[in-house]
């Protein structure tokens, strides 16, 4: 029968082999951590991997069931730990000594520290130029009324464009950061690159919007006052803080009706606080306790200290 000829024996080995290594690098990972589960049975992996990969012998039904089943609970046990990341963070032996960068994860890791330090390098650049401009703007203009206009033009695209390179440093490292803990915890995916991608792509322009919304006047009294750099650097590393000011901008221009019909619908449910504390009740009368919040916005030119 055609099953039984040595090709489609050959195939069924060579679809199998991917799977048995899977199991077996989270049952060695399970045991080098500790978190092994008592119902997987070392030998028994062993045993597979001699006959399949070894001696390249066909896996009978029980065998190929109890993969699965170790599989299932081995996944379980280690999540968000995979056999993909597993792979992805498993370093290769080049010579003597071991080559993690050569990986999914360290090739990722090579990426982000490229796209921090481009970005600070560039930062650095318009930096000096901008300060170079602003100390010899009088002099060029006096000299040079051609060369003027055009450093002028080049000072104002630089002004423009720093908040997204701040947008951009931030977000780079974050995902520096996020890699850093994915790489200990063994928990990198490569599936996921293009949403690291698109993370720093949204933290670039995440950092010059919101300081394009906040210099229009988005928020008029504050309590914290930060640069527009810090702020653009604050954008690309948590994009949830555009979100938010995104949110109160949409909501300041909701009817007052609508907005006190949204707040008064549905009261929230009272809050019991931790002993020693006041019990909030918001769907009571009488005075309620609000937690003061800090919103930070850029610095402008006239705004008085203190």
């Amino acid at each position: 029968m055609e099953n039984d000829s040595p090709q489609s024996r050959q195939n069924h080995i060579t679809s199998l082999s991917g799977f048995l290594k899977d199991v077996m690098h989270l049952a060695v990972y399970a045991t080098e951590s500790g978190r092994l589960p008592g119902e997987i049975q070392m030998e028994e992996l062993y045993r597979m991997w001699d006959i399949k990969i070894t001696q390249q012998h066909v896996l009978n039904d029980d065998d190929i069931a109890y993969l699965q089943d170790c599989y299932l609970i081995l996944s379980r046990q280690l999540a968000p730990t995979t056999a993909i990341s597993l792979r992805a963070t498993e370093s290769k032996l080049t010579g003597t000594r071991k080559d993690y960068m050569n990986t999914d994860a360290g090739r990722h890791v090579r990426n982000m520290w490229f796209a921090s330090f481009a970005a600070l390098a560039a930062i650095v650049l318009m930096n000096l130029y901008q300060y170079m401009f602003e100390f010899n703007a009088a002099l060029w203009a006096v000299e040079n009324a051609g060369m003027f206009e055009y450093a002028t033009y080049l000072y104002t695209l630089d002004t423009t464009l720093m908040p997204f390179l701040y947008g951009a440093f931030g977000a780079s490292v974050f995902m520096l950061r996020q890699a850093e803990t994915q790489l200990r915890e063994r928990t990198f995916d490569p599936r996921r690159l293009p949403e690291f991608r698109n993370r720093l792509v949204l933290g670039t322009l995440s950092g010059g919007v919101i300081v394009l919304l906040y210099s229009s006047g988005g928020i008029a009294e504050t309590d914290i006052k930060i640069t527009e750099a810090a702020l653009g650097f604050i954008g690309g590393y948590s994009i949830d803080l555009l979100f938010t000011l995104l949110d109160r901008i949409v909501d300041s221009f909701s009817p007052v009706e609508k907005r006190n019909t949204n707040t008064t619908s549905s009261p929230p449910p009272a809050v019991e606080r931790s002993p020693g504390r006041a019990r909030v009740d918001h769907g009571a009368s009488g005075e309620k306790e609000t937690t003061p919040q800090l919103v930070p916005v850029i610095k402008k030119e006239g705004d008085s200290v203190g």
